[in-house]
């Protein structure tokens, strides 16, 4: 399996001003995302895992891990991941985020469908595209 390259549209200057100083992985989510369609599902910078207690909430957000994108298409749930560095550490977070998906309430309605894990990086890196394929993560290269 190989990389997945997609070039931006030439409108990025239009889109750095529409967002103002948003993140790196924010602008490339958002710019990724837009070749969804409207009617597919979709959470942003989503928690991910059940809270034990909700007196206990503010505290947990610090540890709990947020997904940044997951949407559901063809019957598949799809977490989406995008890093613009630290591409390995990515790995682990996907993987966590599909065990923590059932375990998530706002996901109970789709915790039968299957998952389908997807790191979007911002850079080639041959490493981590390995270690991906062999976990069954997508590796997909946007560039910016």
């Amino acid at each position: 399996m190989g990389y997945v390259k997609i070039a931006l549209d030439p409108f990025i200057a239009i889109a750095t001003m529409e967002y103002g100083k948003m993140g790196e992985e924010t602008l490339m989510r958002s710019r990724w995302a837009r070749r969804l369609s409207n009617e597919i599902p979709r959470w942003y910078n989503v928690r991910m895992g059940k809270l034990p207690d909700v007196d206990m909430a503010a505290a947990f957000k610090v540890i709990q891990g947020y997904a940044d994108l997951v949407f559901i298409e063809n019957g598949i749930v799809k977490i989406v991941e995008f890093k613009t560095r630290d591409f390995r550490g990515a790995i682990g977070q996907l993987l966590s985020y599909r065990n923590q998906f059932t375990k998530t309430p706002e996901f109970q309605p789709y915790s039968n469908l299957p998952i389908q894990l997807v790191l979007v990086a911002s850079r080639r890196d041959d490493a981590t595209r390995e270690l991906a394929e062999s976990e069954g993560i997508i590796y997909e290269l946007f560039a910016q």
